[in-house]
């Protein structure tokens, strides 16, 4: 049995083929065994794991906006929007927060270039900010 649709009622028996939650049966007569298998030399690595979104989101721009003037990133959102993203994210969990904030200014895993000057600053800043919004903390 499918999928049932929010688009619909859940005892239709009409499934319209705009439906998001509507799956057609393949036809088995009308493809060969060998179209339906991948070339084995195709290299899908790339398509396994979603990119994060390296463009600063409306969730993010209306966090950075709650946020004081003074502690307001300015290049962070336009140099590594993934990362402010990912900080507006989890503003509303502390201790993942400043977890997140910490990995970002302090190199455990060794090797990393490191951020642009303007950046740490901005990460700084935001973390100076959320340490006065949660102070018991450990940073």
């Amino acid at each position: 049995m499918g999928m049932t649709s929010m688009y619909r009622p859940k005892h239709s028996v009409i499934v319209p083929e705009a439906d998001v939650c509507h799956r057609a049966l393949p036809d088995a007569g009308s493809r060969s065994p060998e179209a339906s298998t991948p070339p084995r030399d195709v290299d899908w690595s790339a398509s396994r794991k979603a990119q994060p979104a390296n463009v600063v989101l409306p969730s993010t721009r209306r966090w950075m906006n709650t946020l004081p003037v003074e502690y307001r990133p300015q290049a962070l959102p336009i140099r590594f929007a993934r990362i402010a993203n990912l900080i507006a994210a989890s503003w509303g969990n502390p201790p993942d927060c400043s977890a997140y904030i910490s990995s970002l200014l302090h190199d455990d895993r060794g090797g990393r270039k490191g951020f642009p000057v303007e950046v740490v600053q901005d990460l700084h800043d935001v973390r100076v900010y959320y340490a006065t919004l949660h102070p018991i903390i450990r940073w």
